[in-house]
């Protein structure tokens, strides 16, 4: 069973392990998924300790949302659901929330968060209408998306409870450029996404020809691929030798890629809880015994050791997606 802890002041029991409903929308990098097999890994997930669930408006127009709550229907006291708005102005926030309610099929959203930050609106519009929100009892927390140093001041005086940040092996620019500790200090907890960084972490891709042009979408390829929105030339020429040894280390230790993944992320005590995408119960099962395989601490500092070039390689920027703003990116 997938262990829980109390979110900071709360009443709110939050899984070390939560599961992400992209993969239910149909979405196109995804592709489709039949909604009985989507809802039964919903509930399979349920049963083995999974409370947390993460969803948006943007995943399927609103089609993950749907799927979500038609598969938590009958145990909503059991869950706690997370979505998101990627709006920055008031009314945009308070009818965007009203609109997931419904799809849900909820009264109340567990934790609503921020997608993305927004430079040009100030962080008080924002984040004042989340808290309106949960003044009329619409939802229970605030969470936000990426939120890097500059954003995590701007929202002084806010509370928030989680920040949800692309954090893996291979993608750790979070510890480089503040945002690990500034949000430790602002008592958010760190809520892991992409943790096996698209499957990279999973042994399946050798080299980038492996990858489905579709999934060449992040920082992690260059742009002349065409499948992303930035402009970088990606790191495709060290993220693959890399690959090629930790499968050596794999094969030497006895666990798993996806194991030493896991690992990694469970022995940075800065994050609580880590975000995984499973389409069916299969993925899920296999999922959930690499989740809880004890990696060895020498393992674990090992492995650490060799994904150093890579982190020192990437510069500062943490956004996964986009470069813009001076390589900034949006998670500022």
């Amino acid at each position: 069973m997938v262990e829980s802890y109390r979110l900071k002041d709360s009443d709110i029991c939050f899984s070390r392990m939560a599961l992400g409903t992209w993969g239910y929308s149909g979405a196109e990098v995804w592709g489709k998924n039949d909604d009985e097999v989507s809802i039964r890994t919903i509930n399979e997930a349920i049963d083995n300790g999974i409370t947390v669930f993460d969803s948006s408006p943007r995943y399927g127009d609103g089609k993950a949302e749907e799927v979500l709550g038609k598969a938590v229907r009958n145990r909503r006291s059991e869950v706690v659901i997370c979505t998101k708005v990627r709006l920055p102005h008031r009314d945009e926030i308070i009818a965007s929330c009203n609109e997931s309610l419904k799809r849900l099929g909820t009264d109340y959203i567990d934790i609503f968060q921020v997608h993305w930050p927004f430079r040009d609106v100030p962080m008080e519009e924002t984040l004042g209408a989340y808290e309106e929100l949960k003044r009329a009892g619409k939802i229970r927390e605030i969470g936000v998306c990426n939120f890097g140093p500059g954003c995590i001041d701007a929202s002084k005086g806010h509370r928030i409870v989680t920040n949800q940040l692309p954090y893996s092996l291979i993608w750790r620019l979070i510890e480089k450029n503040g945002t690990l500790d500034k949000s430790i200090a602002a008592g958010m907890t760190i809520w892991a996404y992409v943790p096996l960084a698209q499957g990279l972490l999973t042994g399946k891709f050798h080299c980038v020809d492996d990858v489905p042009l579709g999934r060449r979408n992040s920082r992690f390829y260059s742009s002349s691929w065409k499948q992303g929105r930035h402009t970088d030339s990606g790191f495709e020429d060290i993220i693959f030798p890399f690959l090629a040894r930790l499968g050596e280390v794999s094969a030497e230790s006895g666990y798993s890629m996806v194991e030493l993944a896991f690992g990694f992320l469970k022995a940075q005590k800065a994050v609580s809880s880590i975000l995984v995408g499973c389409r069916n119960p299969e993925q899920l099962r296999m999922n959930l015994k690499a989740f809880e395989k004890r990696i060895p601490d020498d393992v674990i500092e090992h492995i650490t050791e060799l994904s150093e070039p890579l982190k020192e390689r990437m510069g500062m920027n943490a956004d996964l997606w986009e470069n813009g703003d001076g390589g900034k990116g949006r998670i500022y």
